[in-house]
């Protein structure tokens, strides 16, 4: 069996760049063929990480977020929390806007109600994405698109086959990723996942023949993470632990934490093993500079592999690398 890989398993290999600067490669993407956004980051749909301030902070940033949904609210009071919260976006400016949705509500009359007031991406997000509950959600997402324009993103999966499914229903967006989050624990929980890069990899190679845009959920500790990913085949970089304890995430009990949505303070629930912890957070900074040093991240990244936009990047030859290399990447610390 061929190794599956993570993103400190390679490096990418500088090559002959004509670009005048760093600043000058292009990192836009159309996602789901109709959002158009500046740079390839979208803020995680966790309760610890997008409220509605970050809709309107990623929005201004050039990116998406995708609001949180609370599982372990009643579904009339959590539609219309996040009606308004999206509502206050909306008001002050942010022209895209996500927000998660679950497979257990009446996903049809749910959505409608969240395309109505304005969020134009509906992420459906739970944690084993591969489920017959999440193909007969989509079914009846599909019957929306002849009255709204937005993209439909569905997660997570980490297996070509999986993202082959999503393709063949009609979800524009898959989200890849199982177990590689900073405070999910599945993969120690429950023995199953994949290494992200391959991961991403695999998915990417396997929807190449459909109008299908691979999101990297996880995994992500740096903007050179984000460029692997995109090399790999992703069109956007969906994160949390990157954006956690910035300025418009939201407070949890009036603290900065990170928190996994399957985590027991998260999710409430007593009947399942959790697959998430959460951990405090200190504060770091603006999260417009924070996401600006990102997209600048990854825009040298493409200067250094010649390359003018995130197509040109996936020309780039990669090599393993030893655990030694691995430290040797990372700054040295007394």
């Amino acid at each position: 069996m061929t190794p599956k890989l993570c993103f400190d398993d390679i490096l990418l290999l500088p090559k002959h760049s004509t670009l005048e600067s760093r600043t000058k490669p292009d990192i836009s993407i159309l996602l789901g063929g109709i959002m158009k956004l500046s740079v390839p980051i979208i803020s995680s749909p966790m309760d610890s990480i997008t409220g509605k301030e970050m809709l309107v902070a990623m929005d201004d940033a050039g990116g998406v977020g995708v609001l949180s949904r609370y599982i372990n609210l009643p579904e009339d009071q959590e539609l219309y929390r996040q009606c308004a919260e999206i509502g206050w976006a909306r008001d002050n400016g942010a022209q895209n806007v996500g927000c998660a949705v679950g497979v257990k509500k009446d996903v049809y009359r749910t959505a409608s109600k969240l395309l109505d007031v304005g969020c134009n991406l509906i992420c459906v997000d739970i944690a084993h994405g591969d489920h017959t509950k999440m193909y007969k959600s989509l079914r009846e997402l599909d019957k929306l698109r002849g009255k709204y324009s937005f993209v439909l993103m569905a997660g997570n999966v980490c297996i070509p086959e999986a993202a082959q499914r999503f393709a063949s229903e009609g979800v524009n967006t898959v989200k890849v990723g199982i177990g590689p989050g900073a405070v999910c624990t599945t993969r120690t929980t429950t023995g199953f996942g994949m290494p992200q890069l391959s991961a991403i990899m695999e998915c990417a190679h396997a929807t190449r023949d459909y109008n299908v845009a691979i999101v990297a959920d996880g995994g992500l500790r740096t903007s050179g993470d984000m460029v692997k990913a995109l090399w790999g085949g992703a069109k956007a970089c969906m994160i949390g632990w990157m954006l956690a304890g910035t300025s418009h995430t939201p407070d949890i009990d009036g603290h900065k934490v990170y928190r996994g949505m399957s985590s027991r303070s998260a999710s409430g629930r007593m009947d399942i093993a959790p697959e998430g912890i959460e951990i405090p957070m200190d504060y770091k900074g603006s999260t417009d500079e924070v996401v600006r040093e990102y997209a600048n991240g990854i825009r040298s990244g493409l200067a250094m592999g010649g390359a003018r936009d995130i197509q040109e990047l996936r020309n780039v030859e990669h090599i393993l690398v030893t655990p030694l290399s691995i430290k040797e990447s990372h700054p040295h610390k007394e």
